[in-house]
């Protein structure tokens, strides 16, 4: 069986329009700044951890200056995430990378504090056949991956509250799937959860 690929989901890095719930704790500049550095420590990351194929899915473009250091320093592919909200976007790389390998998984750029062991358990799960899903304190989730890309996990989903883990497991248990779940971890997106997760991962203090 082929090893399942991993697509890392970024946006560029550009101010005003990254990591946009920083401010005003920071300046738009700074918070690019922050955004560029979580990518660059995920896509270290997910390289050194993860013995499949890692791809970085970006938007809006794929022309960002850090994009191209990155596939070229970590020997990745890159490719556009599709139109659409955030579910069809992961739905549309899933059905791609599921396609290529057999299974596929997506992450986000927010938990580069997840470690090594939270990758490899992932990688482990999904090679042996199961669903995978990373839960975030919020509510929400850092990490899918799937045997099978289901648009009902997807479409219609209100991403960004509070209700997306939950509403995800219901829809898989009335599909009869199963979720093996990583860790919970908090996703920066605040000054707040920049902060706390600081505290535990030294390379952001920097930012302190």
């Amino acid at each position: 069986m082929s090893q399942p690929e991993l697509m890392l989901f970024a946006r560029e890095p550009i101010a005003g329009q990254a990591k946009t719930r920083l401010q005003p704790d920071y300046s738009p500049e700074q918070a690019a700044g922050i955004a560029a550095f979580m990518i660059r420590a995920t896509v270290e990351l997910a390289v050194s951890a993860w013995p499949g194929d890692v791809m970085l899915y970006v938007w809006p473009g794929t022309d960002h200056l850090l994009f191209h250091r990155l596939t070229n320093e970590f020997h990745i592919r890159l490719a556009p995430q599709a139109e659409g909200d955030l579910g069809a976007k992961m739905l549309d790389a899933l059905c791609a990378g599921i396609a290529r390998r057999g299974a596929a998984a997506v992450m986000g750029c927010d938990v580069p504090h997840c470690g090594w062991d939270v990758i490899d358990q992932a990688n482990s799960w999904l090679a042996r056949g199961k669903n995978v899903l990373g839960p975030t304190e919020d509510g929400g989730y850092y990490f899918i991956g799937l045997q099978e890309a289901r648009p009902e996990l997807f479409e219609d989903m209100p991403w960004g509250s509070n209700r997306v883990l939950e509403m995800t497991l219901a829809r898989a248990e009335k599909l009869g799937m199963e979720f093996n779940l990583l860790k919970t971890l908090r996703d920066i997106d605040t000054a707040a959860d920049l902060w706390l997760v600081a505290q535990k991962y030294e390379p952001l203090k920097q930012f302190l």
